[in-house]
């Protein structure tokens, strides 16, 4: 790690800049803190593509001009907070050195028992900090279940729990059956 940045708290900005230079690391940035992100097992980057490629054609089939992109990509989630979501969904366009994602839409997180707690609590309340933001999705691949978290008026709706069905978000006006993504 950076010794110099290491040693302050590092605003979002800075985390971006520093986060792109370490080779080969998943990092995330909590209150000013990086902190490295765990690898992942086979289950896990599975889902991950296999959304994305469910996400990318439901976005084209429905003309939207929307991008789609996966880990790498930053949600700056307040001053010194920056999340590295499994998936995002975002209006852009992005500069191709950018990492910082513009006006994200709908975020991803596929848990791991290393990211859970995080991704069920702070990361919760920090994506929604972001006026963009209209949907974060949980994905308990293990359990083949969905948590669909979405802004509602000046609020967050209640959360649904899907174990079968269609994951509808609208806006931008999406579906994605479930079976789609829980495919062996």
């Amino acid at each position: 790690m950076d010794t110099a940045l290491a040693q302050k708290l590092m605003t979002a900005e800075e985390f971006a800049v520093w986060a792109e230079a370490q080779p080969g690391k998943h990092w995330e940035l909590f209150e000013g803190v990086p902190e490295l992100q765990h690898s992942q097992n086979w289950g896990h980057a599975r889902h991950i593509l296999q959304i994305y490629k469910l996400l990318d054609h439901a976005i084209s089939e429905a003309g939207l001009a929307l991008y789609t992109g996966t880990q790498g990509l930053v949600v700056k989630a307040g001053p010194r907070t920056a999340f590295e979501p499994d998936i995002i969904v975002f209006e852009g366009p992005m500069a191709d050195r950018d990492i910082i994602a513009p006006d994200p839409l709908i975020v991803f997180e596929v848990l791991s028992p290393s990211t859970a707690r995080k991704d069920l609590s702070v990361k919760l309340a920090g994506y929604f900090n972001v006026p963009s933001i209209e949907h974060y999705v949980i994905v308990d691949w293990e359990e083949r279940e969905i948590i669909h978290h979405r802004r509602e008026g000046a609020g967050l709706a209640r959360p649904v729990i899907l174990r079968e069905g269609v994951l509808s978000m609208a806006p931008p006006g999406i579906a994605i059956p479930l079976t789609d993504i829980f495919k062996d």
